[in-house]
């Protein structure tokens, strides 16, 4: 009967374990395709419009910058056979470092540029519940050609006293600048965060605005949230034998010293090794690690008072 119940005992563990593991891995899968998502597809309505593809780099939330990488692909009059521009065109981003203008050359291809974007309405000492905002705005025209000037006849050329020189109208001297239609597409997947990404109602086929909201993912949540119910088990644990040692006159042992010790340091490392955590001083700090590491601290000076003050102790 004992060796049927341990089997059984052991049956039952490996399908709570397997039924853990297919959870946690359809939660990545599902995380995994949420951070894709098709942002505009007004542009490609039109033929002749450009694609971007929107890919996010890096987060950094104590500086407040999100970086993106963003490739073009030109499609219908604007491109050759090559890939190449058949005309000159310009690119308005609202890039918080950096140039917020490019120009992409006729008959060169349009090569990846990065953005840095802000971030707000967040605190990063939230951790690992803060949460924060971008926004990201793309806006594509023509950039027709100038055309050359022609040469003002000079003073003492003949027929210049009879026909001054005429002046263009300003329209043709510069050229006016044309819309052009856009496909947003958005890449979030960076480890440890959730992007949920949404187009503006001010969007438009030309224009294009991303709002993007910020999170930590699920796995940083769980696993920050572990470490926090660990110090404050471990931390009571210890509470309890300082008590059985104070009041019920527990023998003390040398081994207790160097635990409660190894403690001290072993949270600190624990605590630093969370997914994305900023310096000490976040909200995860003041619920678990400081708690712990004062009352470990205690605990620790009381039993080396008990066992030097107490008679016989040693």
């Amino acid at each position: 009967m004992a060796i049927v119940r341990d089997i059984a005992v052991g049956i039952l563990l490996f399908i709570v374990l397997t039924v853990a593991m297919v959870l946690v891995l359809y939660s990545y899968r599902q995380e995994g395709v949420k951070r894709s998502a098709v942002i505009s597809e007004e542009g490609e309505k039109d033929p002749n419009h450009i694609e971007a593809f929107v890919k996010v780099l890096t987060i950094d939330p104590v500086k407040g910058d999100v970086t993106t990488r963003i490739e073009f692909i030109p499609h219908g009059t604007f491109a050759k056979e090559d890939g190449t521009l058949t005309e000159n065109v310009k690119l308005d981003i609202n890039s918080a470092t950096g140039k917020q203008e490019h120009s992409f050359e006729k008959g060169k291809r349009m090569n990846p540029i990065e953005a840095v974007l802000s971030m707000y309405d967040g605190l990063v000492t939230d951790y690992p519940f803060d949460r924060h905002n971008a926004f990201l705005e793309m806006y594509f025209t023509t950039k027709p050609e100038k055309k050359a000037e022609k040469p003002k006849p000079t003073e003492g050329t003949e027929g210049s006293a009879d026909k001054p020189a005429e002046e263009k109208p300003d329209e043709e001297a510069q050229p006016m600048e044309e819309e052009i239609p856009l496909a947003v597409d958005f890449f979030g997947s960076i480890a440890g965060y959730k992007i949920e990404a949404a187009k503006t109602k001010e969007s438009d086929d030309a224009y294009v605005g991303i709002e993007m909201k910020i999170s930590r993912s699920s796995t940083v949540y769980f696993f920050s949230g572990f470490v926090m119910l660990l110090m404050w088990v471990v931390t009571l644990a210890v509470i309890f034998m300082t008590l059985s040692i104070v009041l019920r006159g527990r023998k003390i042992e040398l081994a207790m010293f160097s635990f409660i010790a190894a403690l001290l340091f072993a949270f600190a490392a624990v605590r630093n090794n969370q997914p994305g955590v900023p310096p000490i001083g976040t909200f995860s700090d003041y619920i678990s690690f400081f708690w712990a590491q004062v009352i470990l601290s205690l605990c620790l000076l009381t039993i080396i008072f008990t066992w030097l003050l107490r008679p016989g102790a040693k």
